[in-house]
């Protein structure tokens, strides 16, 4: 699935490799990230899932290969360069991150501060913004600690939408949560996309937050890319590696 022939994808990653500890993580991975829609990346533990989320944005530089975004290919630029491409992208950190220093308001304003933003009215109002949007307008005086796993992934959101991004990537957003939370979360992130109309990539193993949102799949296994294709395409494959995948968590109960 590549979106739109006649509009770039956001993300394009043509033959993507890297190492971490001498091991090779991620073995020539070629994929593409339509605009507006929502891929997952599907894998189970050591697939490369989350080294290849960190490579969108470049917080990784390719050991070889390439990823470009909306056209600029991020391996020659410098911290500095990267900048206006990272205000474009959106990271919710699977631990969340939040700074238990600050209170959820200033958790929320961190990057827009970080971006330059001095306008202290204009700063509480997109604090207030993004938070309605995440459901939690008047949280803003509370501190991380006293809030429950699913706020403390709500703020987390919040923050990520707070420098309005036009693409979110998620790294594991439902990990920690019971399922029920994990489908309010999972409801969240598809409202958003759709309201937004956000280009987003989420990076997990729970079947169920992929068969809620997502448009195309992508799977990894051992570092390499053993499918692409619609949720449909997905659970009609034959492919033994996908089916011993499927099975294991159906198994599990997801």
């Amino acid at each position: 699935m590549t979106g739109d022939p006649d509009i770039p994808p956001f993300f394009e990653v043509r033959e993507l490799r890297q190492t971490l500890g001498g091991q090779e993580v991620l073995r020539g991975v070629s994929l593409n990230v339509p605009r507006g829609k929502t891929t997952v990346i599907l894998g189970g533990s050591g697939a490369g899932k989350s080294v290849l989320l960190r490579h969108l944005n470049g917080l990784m530089k390719p050991l070889s290969g390439t990823v470009t975004v909306l056209g600029t290919d991020l391996g020659p630029l410098s911290e500095k360069a990267l900048r206006p491409i990272r205000r474009r992208i959106g990271v919710l950190f699977q631990e969340g991150a939040l700074f238990d220093s600050m209170s959820v308001g200033e958790n929320v304003a961190f990057p827009l501060w970080e971006h330059g933003l001095r306008d202290r009215a204009a700063i509480a109002a997109r604090v207030d913004e993004v938070l309605t949007h995440v459901g939690l307008q008047g949280h803003e005086s509370k501190r991380p600690e006293a809030l429950s796993g699913g706020m403390r992934k709500r703020v987390s959101l919040a923050r990520a939408l707070a420098s309005g991004p036009e693409c979110l990537l998620y790294d594991e957003p439902t990990a920690g949560l019971d399922p029920i939370l994990s489908e309010n979360i999972t409801r969240l992130i598809d409202r958003l996309q759709t309201e937004l109309h956000l280009t987003s990539v989420m990076v997990t193993h729970h079947l169920g937050a992929m068969r809620w949102v997502a448009d195309q799949v992508i799977f990894l296994k051992d570092g390499s890319v053993r499918f692409s294709g619609t949720p449909e395409d997905l659970a009609r494959s034959e492919d033994p590696a996908i089916r011993e995948f499927l099975n294991a968590d159906a198994m599990a109960g997801r």
